[in-house]
């Protein structure tokens, strides 16, 4: 005989919504935690100066060669003299002769490596900005190749030798650089090679790749 079985309704609302349910809170929990972690890296990176500037420079906001100082740091130029000539050194060579406001005066900075072919090299040249405009930077040395950064108080320069140049760079006295200024007001500035500032060094790089940090020195420079 044949039995009739019925079957209840199928509780259709129920069956939909009790697992989406648990999905639709994880999903907001997660969506939370990730929104919490982006405004936590977000306050990170705006009350850090050096993180906020290296977003700024990635996302192209500012100039990747013009350091922004946020802090307004002053820079104590000072003068520095070479103590032991045998051992690599930088240093500046100004005109004996006085300068005048409002014209042009070149400086020189001078290097010894201490008989090491160098292959390129950092410089970092104090100049006051609120005595000296600087007109014009460039290489004393064909075979090599400088940019220059402005950082305020004082030049980045980097030099790098032309790969095709095969004869050796030996710096004996040999003038690297030329510094064009025009003095803005009268008095006795300093012209200086920083050690350091920063993050960034003076040194001096041999073909061996070995870095040299060498001693450095200044010079005065009268203005009428």
């Amino acid at each position: 005989m044949e039995e009739n079985q019925s079957y209840g309704p199928l509780n259709s609302a129920q069956m939909i919504s009790e697992e989406p349910h648990h999905r639709y809170n994880y999903r907001m929990i997660f969506i939370t935690v990730v929104i919490l972690l982006i405004a936590l890296g977000g306050f990170v990176v705006l009350t850090n100066p050096k993180l906020k500037a290296r977003m700024q420079e990635a996302l192209h906001l500012v100039n990747p060669q013009v350091e922004t100082n946020t802090n307004q740091e002053e820079l104590e130029l000072f003068a520095s003299n070479i103590k032991d000539r045998s051992i690599p050194w930088v240093e500046v060579k100004a005109p004996e002769s006085a300068a005048r406001t409002g014209e042009e005066v070149t400086v020189y900075i001078h290097a010894f490596s201490g008989g090491k072919d160098i292959t390129g090299y950092d410089l970092l040249v104090g100049i006051d900005p609120a005595q000296f405009e600087v007109v014009n930077i460039t290489s004393e040395l064909p075979t090599f190749q400088i940019r220059a950064f402005d950082r305020g108080m004082y030049h980045a320069v980097t030099g790098i030798k032309d790969l095709q140049a095969q004869d050796p760079t030996v710096f004996n006295d040999t003038p690297v650089l030329k510094v064009v200024l025009k003095p803005i007001t009268s008095g006795e500035g300093v012209v200086t090679v920083l050690s350091t500032k920063g993050q960034e060094r003076t040194q001096l790089i041999d073909a061996d790749v070995v870095i040299m940090e060498p001693q450095v020195g200044s010079a005065f420079i009268k203005v009428n």
